[in-house]
């Protein structure tokens, strides 16, 4: 069974719209996220648990792999780096049950760009 999110860039603000997602173990999931900015840059990342800084600070000396550390390990799924007004996807098996984040790796970002993604049983 296939889900889709939309999720967006809150504006200029470095926010997420939405700071919680939710999807049942092995589901396939489809999302869809738009960067609503009229000059930033951003991404979708979904990370393990308590790593969305590590990776993010990880990714600081790759600006051309999307601010991504390639092969990072605590990396699940994530879409490329999109300019203000892009729409990006991410498709991916959702992860074993547990809580896990999202973030924007994009430099500074991190620290407010971010949210749970929590799989079910």
């Amino acid at each position: 069974k296939e889900v889709v999110f939309e999720i967006a860039s809150a504006g200029e603000k470095l926010e997420f719209d939405k700071v919680s997602l939710t999807a049942t173990a092995g589901a396939e999931v489809l999302l869809k996220f738009t960067n609503t900015s009229g000059a930033q840059q951003h991404n979708w990342v979904l990370v393990q648990a308590g790593t969305k800084d590590d990776v993010a600070g990880r990714g600081l000396t790759h600006p051309t792999t999307d601010w991504i550390q390639p092969d990072d390990p605590d990396v699940i799924a994530n879409t490329k780096l999109l300019i203000a007004g892009e729409t990006g996807e991410a498709g991916f098996a959702a992860p074993p049950t547990g809580t896990y984040q999202f973030v924007c790796t994009f430099p500074g970002h991190n620290l407010t760009m971010f949210g749970d993604f929590v799989v079910s049983p």
